[in-house]
């Protein structure tokens, strides 16, 4: 069938040369031809360098050549390069968990946890988990933030736009409120420990002052003992003591946590939520209601935040994993995993990627969706275009496939199955339309495929290298 969606593996690599002696560098430098003429419109490279992809910036590749990638060309890089997060995790999740050290109670009973939040019972619970899983992964989501986006993206004031913008700022410190109150308690016990002995008993009285299981976005009376007795205590240390080491690096990051944490008030932010809609452009460019828009989505915050067990689980289990406790040879495989993950958290990340890992109806599957919510203008059929990669492997069945592109209600899919599928194409095909139909979506091109070798995130998303606005430089 053909290749609707043009999407494709990457090529076998068939170039049998040597390895590069440095010669062509050497020519490459030596030539007295003009190469990058000047142009004050733009950064160009130094004469005599051509392309950005011959070495890197520590010296590595050809003599002299260095790679001038901008820091998103490298991120974009490096996210084909890493190993797969989901097929790491399904060793994990899925077949490790019998090798595991008996004599670690809490580590087994950490995985009893995680194989429990995955067990599905029904449709709707596993439709229920995607949710929860989306929505903590997504968090400037809803009619409020699209509402947001629109005045943004209009021919609006400077005013209007500032105000939207400190509005967004105090949002995001106040969703972040336990996870700063967190780093906060960890950066504390790390100064405690760098501290002379002398001045630890009484910073450990001062720290007494704190209640780190503060209500999110009650920070008032964290915010006094920070501002009054932690901080100025910490800044006369360091200037009686002259102790610019490592203890000042800990106590720059605590002061940078307690900043965003007070500016994550909900008094705050409700303040400058009633300076935004009070701007008399704000009504003209927002459709809607702005107040019921914004309960709903701090409704949906808190119920993310009270509790994702599955999210909490893996998180202490790449934890304990990562400092030994699996087992000194699996050490290596959950810190990679934990770095993979880290990497959704990049402000260079592209796309939306999200880990499904579940157990449905005897059926152990590992699930790893990747979304660009901009893969292209709206068109005349109606709606922004949306491009989705969903990879997963069915236990005793194989890995599949699937790339949809959705534009309004109209939906064009390319499926690859494993071999053991081949004979069943123009049925799967059917059912899938079937299910598609089924809830309310049109279907367009589609087409079902052997899977042959395994997908790169570029090839189903051109558009991620378009995305990059920065100087086409690193430092």
């Amino acid at each position: 069938m053909a290749n609707i969606l043009q999407v494709t593996p990457s090529p076998v690599q068939t170039d049998n040369r040597t390895l590069p002696t440095g010669q062509e560098a050497r020519n490459q430098v030596q030539n007295p031809r003009i190469h990058n003429p000047v142009d004050p419109t733009r950064v160009v490279r130094a004469d005599g360098q051509q392309g950005g992809r011959t070495g890197t910036a520590t010296g590595e590749g050809s003599p002299g050549i260095l790679d001038y990638d901008s820091n998103y060309g490298a991120f974009v890089q490096k996210l084909n390069s890493n190993p797969s997060t989901a097929g790491l995790l399904e060793q994990i999740i899925f077949q490790d968990t019998a090798g595991m050290p008996e004599d670690q109670a809490q580590l087994a009973q950490l995985l009893k946890e995680l194989s429990a939040s995955l067990q599905m019972q029904s449709a709707e619970e596993l439709l229920n988990f995607f949710m929860e899983q989306g929505a903590a992964q997504v968090k400037y989501s809803g009619a409020f933030f699209d509402g947001l986006r629109n005045i943004l993206t209009q021919n609006t004031s400077d005013g209007l736009k500032e105000a939207v913008l400190e509005l967004l700022k105090s949002y995001n410190d106040f969703s972040a409120g336990p996870h700063l109150l967190t780093q906060m308690r960890t950066l504390a016990d790390q100064i405690h420990d760098q501290l002379l002995t002398p001045f630890r008993e009484e910073f450990r009285q001062e720290l007494s002052q704190m209640n780190w299981y503060a209500a999110n976005g009650d920070t008032e009376a964290n915010a006094q003992a920070l501002n009054g007795r932690i901080i100025p205590f910490l800044s006369n240390y360091i200037s009686r003591t002259h102790d610019y080491g490592a203890v000042r690096d800990s106590v720059m990051l605590f002061i940078l946590n307690a900043v965003k944490y007070e500016n994550g008030s909900q008094d705050g932010m409700m303040k400058l939520f009633q300076r935004l809609v009070g701007n008399r452009e704000f009504s003209y460019f927002y459709k809607g209601d702005a107040q019921s828009d914004l309960d709903s989505t701090l409704a949906a915050m808190h119920r993310s935040q009270a509790g994702n067990k599955f999210a909490d689980a893996l998180a202490s289990l790449l934890e304990r994993g990562g400092r030994g406790e699996a087992g000194v040879e699996q050490m290596l495989q959950f810190q990679s995993i934990s770095q993979n993950i880290l990497l959704n958290e990049s402000v260079y990340m592209p796309l939306i990627h999200l880990l499904m890992p579940f157990s449905y109806e005897g059926k152990e599957v590992m699930s790893e969706i990747w979304v660009d919510p901009d893969a292209g203008e709206d068109g005349e059929e109606g709606g922004r275009k949306i491009r989705m990669l969903l990879q997963f492997q069915i236990q005793r069945l194989g890995s599949f496939d699937m790339v949809l592109e959705f534009q309004g209600w109209n939906v064009n899919m390319q499926l690859c199955v494993p071999p053991a599928l081949q004979g069943e194409f123009d049925a799967i095909q059917e059912n899938v339309t079937g299910i598609l139909k089924n809830n309310g979506m049109k279907p367009g091109r589609m087409t079902v495929t052997e899977k042959r070798g395994e997908l790169r995130l570029e090839s189903v998303f051109p558009e991620i290298r378009e995305k990059e606005r920065t100087v086409n430089v690193r430092i």
